[in-house]
């Protein structure tokens, strides 16, 4: 079942992409309109993901960890799906009579393939650009309860990830009966790609704090314009109570609301204290009611208490400058939840890792994890209050931490 109520329910079923070889078609002159700041290398990213997702798998079972890349090959297996994928794909990306026919020409398996990294089987030319920042599965789409939201990127770059989600989320199996209900929200069309540049959308801004209160972030990739649209169809719908749209600077090292604060428990976040724990007039916070009145708070933290009165905040590395900036930037707030009080984060930042274990968290190495249990399944109802490190000298350069690196479709 499809549906997540709270960022820090029990993980039941996530989506993640593997870092794939087209990243290594990334040179210095595209890595900037890739949206890439270095160049990373693959092999290390691979084995870093690796550790990472076969942790997750260890604890909720093989079978709900999904590859974004193996749904992408079911949904091609639908009756018509490829034609009109194809169609939308030659409109966007124009790669020639010659390509096309060769794309026409592939099965599910291979295409899926060639969709994603762009690269030409036999050739090994590029046919177009890859899209690298799909390992950032967050972005993708959002669970909200029950509804399902396809989101718009903000820079083309990542429309082909839009075209090839909205695929997947609509025609495979697992998301026939959020389509069958009219319980999924998409923000992917051509009159959006082509003339509405202020409708974006990212899923690195939208965040179910807990059922009922949404969180969604006016960011650098997600327009206003688009937050008023969903807010306007969730409420007609009276899938939520409250949303509550956080401005915060339009900045690089700010792309996303949960580069700022995720949360770790029910009533626990990690956050980057300048913009997040006190009053900055670069953070504009207000809180819609369904129906009723619109607040307006200092500050993201005073919002946050009064949905939860019991709040305890974490600062990101410590809060002790330069190490907070410095490991805001690594994603030392970009925290996912395995379950309330259980969080994966970079092992990279050390003053946010001691600032959990002042807060009484113990400190675990997700690489000794995987290596010395077979299955975690049935331990997993016992932990708390234990943050998992995954290794990132490479991951971390791409610029999304392990809340980017993940779109939870069930959690319970």
């Amino acid at each position: 079942m499809v549906q997540v109520y709270s960022e820090t329910d029990c993980l039941k079923k996530v989506i993640i992409h593997q870092p794939d070889y087209g990243i290594e078609q990334i040179t210095p002159e595209i890595a900037e309109e890739l949206l890439y700041d270095d160049i990373v290398f693959l092999p290390k990213m691979v084995k870093e993901h690796k550790i990472f997702t076969n942790n997750i798998r260890t604890f909720i079972g093989q079978e709900n960890v999904l590859e974004f890349n193996d749904l992408l090959e079911t949904a091609l297996l639908e009756n018509g799906v490829k034609d009109n994928l194809l169609a939308d794909i030659e409109k966007l990306e124009k790669p020639g009579n010659l390509a096309m026919n060769y794309l026409n020409s592939l099965d599910a398996i291979k295409l899926a393939d060639i969709l994603i990294s762009g690269i030409h089987h036999e050739t090994e030319e590029m046919i177009f650009n890859p899209i690298p920042n799909l390992v950032f599965t967050r972005d993708i789409g959002v669970v909200i309860h029950d509804h399902l939201l396809i989101c718009k990127a903000n820079k083309k770059a990542r429309f082909r990830e839009n075209i090839l989600s909205k695929a997947v989320f609509n025609h495979h199996p697992i998301f026939k009966p959020l389509s069958n209900s009219n319980k999924i929200i998409d923000f992917v069309n051509w009159e959006n790609f082509e003339t509405r540049a202020d409708i974006s959308i990212e899923g690195g801004d939208v965040m179910m704090l807990q059922k009922g209160h949404l969180f969604v972030g006016l960011s650098e990739r997600t327009t206003l314009p688009a937050i008023e649209r969903l807010k306007e169809q969730l409420f007609a719908n009276n899938v939520i109570e409250t949303l509550t749209i956080v401005k915060i600077p339009s900045k690089r090292y700010c792309m996303h609301l949960d580069t700022i604060f995720t949360m770790v428990d029910k009533n626990v976040c990690v956050g980057f204290e300048p913009l997040v724990f006190k009053t900055n007039y670069d953070v504009i916070v207000d809180r819609f009611v369904n129906g009723g009145k619109t607040t307006r708070f200092d500050n993201l933290k005073t919002c946050l208490q009064e949905i939860i009165p019991d709040l305890k905040t974490i600062a990101c590395g410590g809060g002790i400058s330069p190490f907070a900036e410095r490991e805001q930037w690594t994603d030392g707030s970009n925290l996912v939840a395995l379950k309330g009080g259980v969080v994966y984060g970079y092992e990279r930042n050390e003053y946010t890792a001691q600032a959990l274990e002042k807060a009484g968290y113990e400190v675990w190495a997700a690489s000794g994890l995987t290596k010395e249990f077979k299955d975690y399944t049935n331990a997993m109802g016992e932990m708390e209050n234990i943050f998992i490190t995954i290794p990132s000298a490479e991951l971390s350069r791409a610029r999304g931490g392990p809340h980017c690196m993940t779109m939870p479709i069930e959690r319970f």
